[in-house]
């Protein structure tokens, strides 16, 4: 990333891999199986196709930097499920992205995005910030609000029911 990355992306992703490594260290520790290593090197690398684009295109970007990559490829899913909640298929196709399901499935992914949410450039915000950006872009009735609400409302259900 240092080699491909202005340094204001390099600490918004570092903060992000602290916080998403916060959240995993306490689902771990009530109990929920994660990996803990992807969580930290997939958060780094999630906004890594901001290198090439500032666009909702940048996690197609940063997939594609990392499957030329043997050893990261496997990290290539957190770039292109992070964006809010992620993206259903039908609203990647009104964006102009390939037609694909990019909403996260693993525990892992479901971390890193959130963790993405409560990160404000490089300090940790309340998940209501990024609502209201959110709202001001999309309108208030987006169904990727309710997607973020509901990510949010689920990572805080996984930490409080093992606690």
């Amino acid at each position: 990333m240092k080699r491909l990355c202005n340094r204001k992306l390099i600490k918004h992703s570092e903060a992000v891999s602290k916080n998403a490594v916060e959240i995993a260290e306490r689902l771990l520790a009530s109990g929920i199986d994660l990996d803990i290593n992807s969580i930290r090197i997939g958060a780094l690398l999630h906004d890594i196709g901001r290198c090439k684009s500032n666009g909702i295109d940048h996690g197609i970007k940063g997939a594609e930097i990392l499957n030329k990559i043997p050893e990261l490829k496997k990290y290539s899913r957190f770039c292109l499920t992070h964006i809010g909640a992620g993206l259903t298929k039908d609203e990647a196709i009104q964006l102009n992205l390939p037609p694909m399901d990019y909403l996260p499935k693993t525990i892992e992914e479901k971390v890193v995005a959130h963790a993405d949410n409560i990160t404000l450039e490089d300090r940790k915000v309340d998940i209501s910030v990024t609502i209201k950006k959110m709202e001001k872009f999309l309108g208030k009735k987006h169904p990727a609000i309710k997607r973020v609400k509901e990510l949010n409302d689920y990572i805080e259900s996984l930490m409080k029911k093992h606690m």
